[in-house]
Order: C-alpha cells, then sequence, then structure tokens
C-alpha cells in the first residue's frame, strides 16, 4: 500500500477533522463530568495538568524479521510524550516514538511482498482516561507512522500505570497495541519517566 502526498494530505485533514468534530465538543462536558471525581477523593492533592515523559521500550510484530537471518526480532523504541490533562478523568497527547532498528517485514500487506523499515517514527494524538484513583490509564487514537520508503496510518491502544514519586514525578510502565496499515500488529513494552507541570 503506497501512499501519494496527495493521500497523506487527505488522512491528515481527516485525522483533523476527527479530533475537531469527536474529540474537541466532547472537551465541553469533560470539566462536568469530572467535578465530582476531582472533588470526592482529592483533597489536598495538587493536580498538575501537563506531564512529559520519556519512555524506553521494546516492540514486537509477528511480521517482521531481521534483515539477516533470524527468528524473531524485539525492536528498541524510545519515546516522548506529551500530555495535557482537562481533569483528572481525561487527557490528550502527543505520543511520538522513534524504533531504533532495521528490519524487514513479510506479507504486510497480503499480496506477499516485503518491505525495509529503517528507524521508522511514530506520532499518535491519543486520548487518555484515567477513571480511577490510583495512576491506572488507557488510552486510544489515530496516528502515523513516517519511514523514508513508505508511511503507515497508525492506530493505537494502551494501557499504563503511574507510579507517583516526590516532586510530581512518576514512574509508569505500559502497554501499548499498534494496528499500522490496516494489518501490521505491534505489541510494546514500555517504561517512563514523566514529570507533572
Amino acid at each position: 500500500m503506497n501512499i501519494s502526498i496527495k493521500d497523506l494530505k487527505k488522512y491528515l485533514v481527516a485525522m483533523m477533522a476527527l479530533t475537531v468534530l469527536v474529540i474537541l465538543p466532547g472537551l465541553t462536558v469533560l470539566p462536568v463530568l469530572g467535578q465530582s471525581h476531582q472533588d470526592s477523593g482529592h483533597q489536598g492533592h495538587e493536580f498538575k495538568r501537563i506531564r512529559i515523559a520519556l519512555n524506553l521500550a521494546h516492540a514486537y510484530m509477528p511480521k517482521a524479521a531481521p534483515v539477516t537471518d533470524g527468528d524473531a526480532l524485539i525492536i528498541p523504541v524510545w519515546g516522548l510524550d506529551l500530555q495535557f490533562w482537562f481533569n483528572e478523568l481525561w487527557g490528550l497527547g502527543l505520543k511520538n516514538d522513534i524504533e531504533i532498528a532495521k528490519y524487514v517485514l513479510t506479507d504486510y500487506d497480503k499480496t506477499g511482498d516485503t518491505r525495509i523499515r529503517e528507524n521508522p517514527v511514530i506520532m499518535s494524538l491519543p486520548l487518555y482516561y484515567s477513571p480511577w484513583d490510583g495512576g491506572l490509564t488507557f488510552y486510544t487514537g489515530p496516528g502515523i507512522e513516517l519511514e523514508a520508503e513508505h508511511i503507515f496510518w497508525v492506530y493505537r491502544f494502551g494501557i499504563g500505570y503511574e507510579f507517583e514519586l516526590p516532586g510530581h514525578w512518576d514512574f509508569a510502565p505500559e502497554f501499548v497495541y499498534d494496528l499500522k496499515g490496516g494489518s501490521i500488529n505491534s505489541f510494546t513494552l514500555a517504561i517512563g519517566i514523566g514529570k507533572r507541570f
């Protein structure tokens, strides 16, 4: 599946439209929905709206193989997360990852074709939801994987847990599932260090 610049522009416009039409109208309701959650158990807890985190991760893709002969490929990943929390329940973020590897995707488009990927960058726009006190967070959102030879659209699902540390720092393991180009599965385990402002 080749994506032309024209198709990429259409995709980015569609992604922005999705953000405007689905996510932004919901933001007018979020402060009301989050009010009882904020008032119920957080007296004395200073809520910080912005979170920045660096992640170290490893990804596994069943359709990926090393460029040289080998059985399985575990791909190292570095990540940078920027999050804005509207309240203690809902947030919106920019989740960026770079896969530090050169690998071959086999049968990635169900035609038997292969494609070499080298250090692709994934940018996604997830919506975060933290329904309970204690740091458990779910997220989902669209994104794009950029690489010199081929661009894939991505849809990302994840779950993480923030262990609070002094000074608004946190330690956050997470599990991420990416669906790339409609047929490529990617499973990632990450460890992040974050700071809230």
